[in-house]
């Protein structure tokens, strides 16, 4: 089983691909939203998310901490990001895994087009172009259960979803101000962004989006609206251009970010 959490469609572009390489099902954590328990008894456990200042979302960390995986499983996190570095990420995963008696033992970085700091379409282009083969390497690691990453099994902190940089209503100075969106007089309430929005956060009100304040900073409402009529107030955020993976559709999305609701699941 491949886990993903996807905004502008990289890290689900990236599950597609090395579950069809691994013949591994991908599936988003945003249906396990209201679902207590998360059980999987699968021999290999992947996980593909977006890098978030250096950590793993929130929205993640959430979904870990519920659940379960076979002690002695291969699992592995592939992280995507703009600088292809991921620090606290990979030892986040692991704290939130030894939190049920398991542990990572891969941890891949790959670099793709960022979506909140701001990459060139020549750097977009050549990293698109090179990610293929990225993936075909980390997919043989994976079927080789290569291990390059050492546990310190030491469980998360108490604080350890709250702590993100971009937890819900969190006043971080600057970092807050990277959540704040203005609307401009080009929405016309078309819906696309509250679509695609995976933790419900906007609304359509008098024919224009309306955002509320449980934000996973993922800027999919940014990227997908197609009047461009979502902006990041923060001045060095608020001219960048929109990118989305080209191979990743809308209807994509919102499908990987839908809500549903499971039982304990298994």
């Amino acid at each position: 089983m491949i886990y993903c959490f996807s905004g502008t469609g990289n890290s689900l572009w990236a599950a597609r691909e090395l579950g069809s390489a691994l013949n591994e099902p991908v599936e988003g954590i945003i249906s396990y939203r209201s679902t207590e328990r998360v059980i999987c008894n699968d021999n290999v456990v992947g996980f593909v998310f977006p890098t978030y200042m250096n950590d793993i979302p929130w929205i993640a960390k959430e979904f870990l901490l519920k659940l379960l995986v076979r002690p002695n499983c291969y699992a592995f996190a592939v992280m995507t990001s703009s600088r292809g570095v991921s620090k606290n990420s990979f030892e986040n995963i692991d704290a939130a895994l030894c939190a049920n008696n398991a542990k990572l033992s891969g941890a891949f970085n790959l670099q793709m087009p960022g979506n909140c700091i701001q990459s060139s379409h020549e750097q977009n282009a050549e990293r698109l172009a090179d990610a293929p083969s990225h993936v075909t390497h980390i997919a043989r690691e994976v079927s080789s259960r290569t291990v390059n990453f050492t546990s310190v099994d030491k469980p998360p902190k108490r604080n350890f979803i709250e702590s993100s940089f971009y937890y819900g209503t969190k006043r971080l100075g600057h970092l807050n101000a990277m959540k704040r969106f203005e609307i401009t007089n080009a929405c016309n309430g078309c819906g696309d962004c509250a679509r695609a929005c995976p933790t419900g956060n906007i609304r359509i009100a008098n024919g224009t989006a309306e955002h509320d304040t449980n934000c996973a900073a993922c800027y999919t409402c940014l990227h997908w609206c197609p009047q461009h009529a979502t902006r990041v107030k923060l001045p060095s955020l608020r001219n960048r251009f929109q990118y989305h993976h080209p191979a990743i559709t809308l209807d994509d999305i919102e499908h990987a970010n839908a809500h549903t609701e499971h039982p304990s699941s298994e």
